[in-house]
């Protein structure tokens, strides 16, 4: 069994009291990597006593740091954590509002037919595709993410509101496409940003939230496309789907311009106005603490070491398996059309699901980060998204249990941001890998996206489709059963290869000074 030196004398940790030499026994980690042996501690006289924390601050992971550290993660916090759940709030907002807009009178203004819906979905998918890896690697090698997000920003916010003078579906492909291709830097740019910048203990629920601001656009975009419809369908000769494109484009530009000031880059070369030269210094000794490697300089050698080792492709398995599971909220308010709801509530009910999903990607995430048990929690994430489509896939049932089974899922849709936590905890000590995890997987999620919808939800047949929850079903059990691979995979290679414990418990890869 491989042991694990630890440190030659005790030392104070902002993360636990005195922690004294120890070793690691190989086979007592948690599926993460997670040191699960008991720590002895020595609390000396001389100790300041801690200051009691409310629920709050233990529940954001803060209430362990010392103030040098909790004053630093608030800034953090503050500027950049805030401005990528307003940023991702606005993409996604500009990603599904053609949902909103096709059950709004949009379908009818274009006299839209057959599958041209889920074609627009196809197109915006397309785009993310081609613009994903691409833009990750400019921003590793050429533009700083503070330049590179908000200036991608501006450009699909324009072309929202471009949407808004669309006299035909053609006009809307091609929209849809280049607003498709302009977000492609966002969602993995932000998840990059928050794992180069929190410790493992703070990233989970951070992520959580995060990824939240999706599920939050989703309801606001249902609540404002209602209010638009009752309040200014007709007004200058424009319909009320037309007024919310408009409106989304005028709410996502000025957020986009505070993404100059509000993004500090990378620790090792922020520029931000918000930290001090100390801060700074600071930064740089707190990502070597947690065991966060800096970016090295991006090269054919290191782009062909990410593709062909393991880690990649083990956590594009589940996480793409997961996503994929996860369709059936997308269609919800197709069953709800059918049932002849009324425009507004066809919006509007769809949101409490997206506010289930708040709430328990929230308690994924807090779970996930205090018990360091991922893979657990991610798993029993997945079993809700099962039952939910076992439920749909047999479909002739009370109308009570479809009601359930289609907010259920949105249960079982929180387990994405715990899946990513994950793979930036496995990436720690590769800081060009864990650039390149969210971005490829991205890539081959939207791909089966530009495909699933027309292959398995096929509008005609909606609101029932013969086998589509079926195969729901089946990418539920192969998520769960990727996350064991994944397990296995890490924990081979924390036995076999030369490994160090972090101060936050964390078992990471040993890369030392090795070439990119």
């Amino acid at each position: 069994m491989s042991k694990i030196s630890v440190q030659d004398k005790p030392r104070k940790s902002e993360y636990s009291p005195l922690i004294p030499s120890r070793t690691v026994d190989m086979g007592k980690l948690s599926e993460d990597g997670i040191a699960t042996e008991e720590v002895p501690i020595d609390v000396e006289a001389t100790q300041e006593p801690q200051k009691k924390r409310g629920w709050i601050s233990r529940v954001w992971g803060k209430s362990e740091l010392d103030a040098k550290e909790r004053k630093y993660v608030r800034k953090v916090d503050l500027y950049l954590f805030s401005y990528i759940m307003l940023g991702y709030f606005i993409k996604s907002l500009d990603q599904t509002n053609i949902s909103n807009a096709f059950v709004s009178g949009m379908k009818e203004d274009l006299k839209l037919y057959g599958n041209q819906r889920n074609y627009l979905t196809t197109y915006f998918n397309i785009g993310i595709i081609i613009g994903t890896v691409p833009c990750q690697m400019i921003q590793l090698k050429y533009i700083r993410p503070s330049i590179l997000i908000p200036t991608c920003e501006i450009l699909w916010s324009i072309l929202v509101m471009a949407e808004a003078g669309a006299k035909n579906v053609e006009t809307l492909y091609v929209l849809r496409f280049f607003i498709g291709f302009f977000e492609s830097c966002s969602f993995p740019g932000y998840s990059a940003l928050l794992g180069s910048w929190y410790a493992p203990g703070q990233l989970g629920k951070r992520i959580a939230l995060f990824e939240q601001a999706g599920a939050l656009s989703s309801m606001f975009a249902g609540y404002l496309q209602a209010g638009l419809y009752s309040g200014l369908n007709g007004r200058g000769g424009l319909s009320g789907w037309r007024w919310m494109f408009i409106a989304d484009s005028l709410i996502g530009i000025p957020i986009a311009v505070w993404g100059f000031w509000a993004i500090p880059d990378l620790p090792h070369n922020t520029k931000a106005f918000y930290f001090s030269k100390e801060e700074r210094e600071y930064g740089l000794e707190r990502m070597e603490r947690i065991g966060r490697a800096a970016p090295r300089k991006l090269t054919w050698k290191s782009v062909k070491r990410i593709y062909t080792g393991w880690h990649l492709w083990a956590f594009i398995f589940p996480y793409v398996m997961v996503a994929n599971a996860g369709l059936g909220p997308s269609f919800f308010n197709l069953w709800l059309k059918a049932e002849k709801y009324s425009v507004v509530l066809v919006n509007t009910i769809p949101t409490a699901g997206s506010a289930l999903q708040v709430i328990f990607a929230l308690i994924f995430g807090t779970i996930a980060d205090a018990s360091g048990k991922r893979m657990h929690t991610a798993n029993a994430a997945s079993v809700c998204t099962i039952v939910a489509n076992i439920i749909l896939a047999i479909w002739y049932v009370p109308k009570a249990a479809l009601w359930f089974a289609f907010f259920f899922s949105f249960v079982g849709n929180a387990v994405q941001p715990v899946i990513i936590a994950w793979g930036h905890e496995i990436t720690q000590h590769d800081a060009e890998l864990r650039q390149l995890l969210v971005a490829t997987g991205n890539i081959f999620t939207y791909t089966f996206s530009a495909t699933l919808p027309i292959a398995l939800f096929p509008t005609y047949d909606a609101p029932h489709y013969k086998y589509a929850y079926q195969m729901l079903i089946m990418f539920g059990v192969l998520a769960i059963g990727g996350t064991y691979l994944l397990n296995y995979l890490y924990k081979r290679e924390l036995a076999t290869q030369k490994t160090r414990v972090t101060e936050s418990g964390v078992v990471v890869v040993d890369r030392g000074d090795e070439e990119a």
